[in-house]
């Protein structure tokens, strides 16, 4: 691994916390920190997190914390298209773990308003992000044992433009291995329109994965290439195992 390679030098600084609660409690501590120094500068804050079962005890977590969340504004990296009370609903979630207890204060954005076509739904998920301050506060990505990152998948036909480093879309229509087949998910370059960043996996398993994703120097194969390796913002990676 060449010590130039930005990915290299990001994992070389993960964080690495004994259990997942830990690794979610760090991190909690941090957002608090990167949440409110947002609110206090611009009087607004922005928010993206993802969706899976990784983040819940971040988010139960999160939300007891004390912050102006009257002034935050949340919402996701990606989302299944599916309806809002359907348990695969990634803003189900948020709601669930996340809009509670003292950040039920919080504006919540979710990107999927009901099914009106591709580029009708990548258009409603636009809209809902030009609804928070950009740049974004604070985006948090987990990652899938493939190495996707959001709801951008390797083999994916749309993964180029989910990938493109010139494109102007917000939001792409991606379809995932595994069902719920259809998602939306935010671009790259979206992604990227942040002042920090978090890669919040847990298991050896995505270790594993994040330092063959390295080894191959490949987006195209491992989609969390292309976040580790960019120059934009730097990634901060909490792992536990």
């Amino acid at each position: 691994m060449k010590n130039a390679d930005p990915a290299g030098r990001t994992l070389a600084a993960a964080q690495r916390f004994p259990t997942p609660a830990r690794a979610a409690s760090a991190l909690a501590d941090r957002l608090t920190e990167v949440i409110d120094h947002g609110a206090r500068r611009r009087d607004r804050a922005s928010l993206l997190v993802p969706g899976g079962r990784t983040p819940v005890a971040l988010f139960d977590t999160l939300c007891r914390r004390d912050l102006q969340w009257d002034r935050v504004h949340v919402s996701l990296t990606d989302e299944r298209r599916v309806a809002a009370d359907d348990p695969a609903s990634n803003a189900a979630m948020v709601r669930a773990h996340l809009i509670q207890d003292r950040a039920a204060a919080a504006h919540f954005h979710p990107l999927y308003q009901g099914h009106t076509g591709d580029r009708g739904d990548e258009a409603a998920c636009s809209a809902a992000l030009g609804l928070l301050p950009r740049p974004f506060d604070a985006v948090v990505l987990g990652m899938g044992g493939d190495g996707h990152i959001a709801s951008i998948f390797p083999d994916d036909p749309a993964l180029p433009r989910a990938l493109s480093t010139t494109t102007e879309s917000r939001c792409v229509v991606t379809r995932a291995p595994d069902p719920p087949h259809d998602r939306l998910s935010l671009t790259l370059m979206t992604l990227l329109q942040s002042r920090w960043i978090a890669l919040h996996i847990n298991g050896a398993a995505k270790w594993a994965t994040l330092e063959q994703a390295i080894a191959t120097a490949d987006p195209q194969r491992y989609p969390v290439y292309a976040l580790l390796s960019q120059r934009r913002v730097p990634v901060h990676v909490y792992y536990s195992a």
